[in-house]
């Protein structure tokens, strides 16, 4: 039996037909049947938005469960909303997902009743394997709390790796201080339990939009795809080819240099999905229904769509509501007497306005709201900042947005502790469903819906704000409230800290000093941006080390900011900061100059 947790609605098939790409699913297939026999290795799949990259990925994983019994599938989605500023997003999500969260934020309704027996079997070995070779995995990569509850639901009275794992829970507890873990080791404890599983189930990984993946996340990727020989693991990246091609904040990308190291190692594994040739995709789209459309339609409906897999469905969708497509006495679709091409949105953003704009009132104001939140949005708060009963709001989601207009997925359910408050999750079917209605917002009502949905999170969430730290830092900067904004960039950082990804944590700490030079009404700016500096320096020494020209700046910042502040604790760490980058400079003179200011200022604290 399944447990009580996973409803129907968690496991549904997906709903859109997938037509053509045979060949792309060839190769897919090819990779998967190598990774097999044990040469693992990593694909990608790339191309824009609306080309079917992930209802690619997903029917092949479909049909991939099928044809092998035996293959785990788990996914994780990288997220544009906070994504960079927070680490191993889509490791987490997978490693959730092994550990049995099936209500994941990745497959779309792909996972059958079958498989998730099959997962859920699994368990007691993930789990033992978990305790044994990867402890540190917990807490950083898995919330402990939920991880005990989802796994204790099913185990039998005094099941040793059940013991193993509660006593592992117990002593990280007990432990004093935070931990702290080095990248290296986390890195090496998750390939080892990627590794270990597959020696018992092959396993194929996926993580979706790497065009937003944080930089800890594409180092894992990297490490992951280097040591995959022996091993029955498949590895499929997806992405936008245009996001990476222009870079991040004016640099490269930092998936570039990773592709093109996997390109040298691997030989092409990417399949790139550009344009279907003519007829092939529209033609076997209308031929999933019965009808009698011709072939200067089918020529029309090509040239109108070029070939893009969501805006095509997208234009048919419209026109069976307009009427420019009928169904005859037979049930046959054919054209109906008013047809007029030029009257049809000529991008996709036209066709998606035109859909959402025939949704009642309060359905498209949920919308709107659910949009301010991103791509993946919880059911409560919206019903919140909507003023609606919860059990309205999933009833609203579930049935009329999900089922009648397809608009978005039900995902699950996530306690944030035993007795702690229940979210549901939907995501967008589409970013481009979510970015369209976030842009229908104006300034003033953006800004307002920020404010009010960070608040919600605040009191949601309580003494767990370090887990979604980014995302409020997101909303509180997009509402206006630098302070607030700069204060959850500092948790946002400290938690990277912890985690050793140490790039995020630079991420978090230069967004917050970016916002200090833009903002007028923060409150002790310079106290504020000493606390800034001095975390920045911190992930700093640890990538480039004392003797790095950045490191000696960032301290040379703070210590000019000392005259307006009196407070040893801050002024301490500035002057022992720039003693340490000489010192390992060998330049005695300047650092026995900060060593005499550091003792007067130890003579002070007396």
């Amino acid at each position: 039996l399944l447990p009580a947790l996973f409803p129907a609605s968690s496991v549904s098939a997906v709903d859109t037909p997938f037509v053509a790409r045979q060949q792309e699913l060839e190769q897919l297939n090819n990779f998967l049947d190598l990774a097999l026999t044990g040469a693992g290795s990593v694909a990608f799949v790339l191309g824009e938005a609306g080309s079917g990259k992930t209802a690619l990925v997903q029917e092949f994983a479909r049909r991939a469960q099928m044809q092998h019994p035996e293959l785990i599938v788990a996914g994780g989605n990288c997220n544009a909303y906070g994504g960079i500023g927070d680490p191993y997003l889509p490791f987490r999500e997978i490693l959730d997902l092994l550990t049995g969260d099936v209500e994941t934020k990745w497959g779309g309704g792909i996972f059958n009743q079958d498989y998730i027996q099959r997962l859920w079997r699994l368990i007691p070995f993930v789990i033992h394997t978990l305790v044994t070779t990867g402890s540190d995995l917990i807490d950083m990569f898995t919330f402990d709390a939920n991880l005990v509850a989802r796994v204790a639901a099913t185990a039998p009275n005094g099941a040793p790796w059940l013991t193993q794992l509660k006593t592992l829970v117990a002593e990280k507890k007990e432990a004093k201080g935070p931990a702290s873990y080095k990248q290296r080791d986390l890195f090496h404890q998750y390939t080892k339990l990627l590794q270990t599983l597959a020696k018992k189930v092959p396993l194929l990984v996926v993580i979706d939009d790497l065009q937003w993946a944080d930089v800890g996340s594409i180092s894992l990727l990297f490490h992951l795809g280097r040591r995959l020989t022996g091993s029955r693991i498949l590895i499929v990246g997806i992405y936008r080819e245009s996001d990476v091609a222009v870079g991040r904040d004016g640099q490269r990308h930092p998936l570039s240099a990773v592709l093109n190291e996997f390109r040298r190692r691997f030989g092409l594994t990417q399949l790139a999905l550009g344009e279907v040739e003519p007829k092939d995709f529209t033609e076997a789209l209308l031929d999933t229904k019965p009808n009698r459309l011709g072939v200067a339609f089918r020529e029309a409906l090509h040239r109108h769509t070029k070939g893009n897999a969501l805006f095509t469905l997208e234009v048919l969708g419209e026109m069976e509501r307009r009427g420019d497509l009928i169904q005859d006495e037979s049930g046959c679709w054919r054209e109906g007497p008013h047809l007029d091409w030029t009257m049809l949105p000529v991008r996709i953003e036209g066709v998606i306005g035109e859909r959402l704009s025939r949704l009642p009132d309060e359905l498209y104001e949920t919308l709107k709201i659910a949009s301010v939140e991103g791509e993946s949005f919880k059911a409560e708060v919206v019903a919140q900042v909507q003023a609606v009963d919860e059990r309205v709001m999933i009833r609203r989601l579930s049935h009329s947005v999900d089922q009648q207009h397809h608009l978005v997925l039900a995902q699950g359910r996530q306690w944030l502790s035993a007795a702690g408050p229940r979210l549901s999750f939907y995501r967008f079917r589409h970013s481009l469903f979510q970015q369209y209605l976030y842009n229908c917002l104006d300034e003033v009502e953006r800004a307002f819906l920020h404010e009010v949905i960070g608040g919600i999170l605040e009191q949601v969430y309580a003494d767990q704000t370090e887990d979604v730290a980014a995302q409020l830092a997101l909303h509180f900067e997009a509402a206006g409230l630098p302070d607030k904004a700069i204060s959850y960039l500092l948790l946002a950082g400290s938690r990277s800290m912890k985690s050793a990804a140490y790039d995020e944590a630079v991420v978090n700490y230069r967004q917050g000093l970016r916002l200090l030079e833009t903002a007028t009404d923060v409150a002790e700016p310079a106290h504020q941006k000493l606390k800034l500096y001095l975390a920045l320096g911190q992930p700093l020494v640890m990538t480039q080390g004392y003797a790095a020209p950045e490191v000696e700046q960032v301290y040379l910042e703070a210590q000019r900011l000392l005259p307006e502040i009196d407070d040893l604790g801050l002024m301490i760490p500035v002057i022992r900061g720039l003693w340490n980058c000489y010192l390992v400079r060998a330049e005695h003179h300047r650092a026995e100059e900060w060593s005499s200011r550091l003792f007067d200022l130890a003579e002070q604290s007396r």
